[in-house]
């Protein structure tokens, strides 16, 4: 393998650390991009010469620092991927490596990854090391090489790691790759006054999990998209991860229509049991009692539509408690509708906060975890149409998630594991 060498000057440690003068090496890097590029500063930047990619094909892939003199390390920031917004060409199983003498390597074993699609990553070790090297080593990844944008090493394993404020944007569609169905909510949390500036990782729910949702740095919240099959047609274990961290209970969360009908499902039922849909359910027996359809005009299969009632556009809806991410509302205001199934009643430990206005179909629009700032809506915020009252929920629901992790309150869980933020088993 070729070894691309570049000298770094003025690697910047925490707790007024001295610059220390470091030289970068990888086992592969991509015609165009730079060994280098990991410690310039920019953090998510995503131009070639910005960030360092290996060769394709070269597996096992290393990139590393070596310092003049020894040097304290209890912590390492990482940035990956080679796409700003989405888990692309970037390191699926990987470690970070330390070495002593500068020739004998071992593994830092508080850094493995074992398949995590965590564009963002903080590391503490167990306690600081002293070390001449570091490297990271890639065993596997998403994409034909991986991408590391930006490391950042700190000295005690308690360092303060500042990060910009980020959200996870997922897309509850059966297929893995409609990321961008999740763009959406980005685009509009972008416009909304405050947070114009807040990064963001769009991803897919069969890739969430605990570690995901839940590592340092801690999203500020995650996004849940609407989606089109009905409940029966679903695969149940897509949809674990997130129903774990509805259990936690530390992560602030809205989903919007079908998004918001898996977090209620997740919270009553869970995805151990069967689910069904009002088309093939036994009535006496159903799967899913708190999912409906709004109504039926005729015979028709699961997950075809045209003989289901429906509620589309702008729809008028009716605040019936209030709640800081409804502030600057009106009692009545207009909201995007795109939907034939609903929530048919709050789950046990979940309170109705807005109703059917005048016209409207659907009795059960938006719905709070009580004490967290965990939302179902069954409208869109984050569909064009009714911009005025997008912004003004978005803008609540942020300045909430953002009050929750002021409080500390996002940085453990919910509580004993039987309730762990679901409404079942209370």
């Amino acid at each position: 393998m070729s070894v691309a060498i570049g000298w770094i000057l003025a690697l910047a440690l925490l707790a007024d650390r001295p610059t220390v003068a470091a030289r970068a090496a990888a086992s592969s890097t991509l015609e165009g991009c730079s060994v280098n590029g990991p410690l310039d500063g920019d953090r998510l930047g995503t131009k070639a010469d910005t960030l360092w990619k290996g060769q394709p094909a070269q597996s096992p892939w290393w990139w590393e620092v070596r310092f003049e003199e020894p040097t304290t390390v209890g912590a390492i920031l990482q940035v990956v991927g080679s796409d700003p917004e989405e888990f692309r060409d970037a390191p699926l199983r990987s470690v970070w490596q330390a070495s002593e003498d500068g020739s004998t390597w071992f593994d830092l074993v508080e850094t493995r990854n074992l398949g995590s699609q965590r564009l963002f990553r903080v590391f503490r070790l167990g306690e600081a090391r002293r070390v001449l090297g570091l490297r990271l080593v890639v065993t596997e990844c998403l994409g034909d090489a991986p991408t590391l944008r930006a490391v950042e090493f700190y000295e005690r394993p308690d360092s303060a790691i500042a990060f910009p404020e980020w959200i996870l944007a997922v897309s509850t569609l059966e297929e893995r790759d409609t990321r961008h169905a999740a763009s959406a909510f980005v685009r509009l949390a972008r416009r909304t006054p405050g947070f114009e500036t807040i990064v963001a990782q769009r991803a897919w729910m069969g890739e969430v999990d605990l570690e995901l949702a839940t590592a340092e740095p801690r999203p500020l919240a995650i996004f849940l998209s609407g989606n089109h099959s009905d409940w029966c047609q679903k695969d149940r274990a897509a949809w674990k991860g997130l129903e774990a961290v509805l259990r936690e209970g530390s992560t602030p969360l809205w989903g919007s229509c079908g998004g918001g009908q898996g977090l209620a499902i997740l919270a009553e039922t869970g995805t151990d049991a069967p689910w069904d849909c009002p088309r093939c359910r036994d009535p006496q027996r159903p799967k899913l009692p708190i999912y409906t359809h709004i109504g039926h005009t005729g015979p028709s299969p699961c997950g075809v539509y045209e003989h289901n009632l429906a509620e589309r556009g702008p729809t008028a809806l009716r605040i019936v408690r209030n709640d800081p991410v409804l502030s600057g509302l009106p009692e009545v205001f207009l909201a995007m509708e795109s939907h034939v199934g609903q929530i048919e009643y709050p789950p046990a430990g979940w309170s109705l906060l807005v109703t059917a206005g005048p016209g409207a179909l659907t009795p059960v629009q938006l719905i709070r975890l009580d004490d967290r700032p965990i939302y179902a809506a069954q409208f869109h915020i984050e569909m064009e149409g009714t911009p005025e009252s997008s912004l003004v929920l978005m803008r609540g629901f942020l300045t909430e998630a953002r009050r929750w992790r002021a409080a500390g309150s996002g940085a453990g869980g919910r509580g004993s594991p039987e309730c762990g933020g679901c409404g079942r088993n209370r």
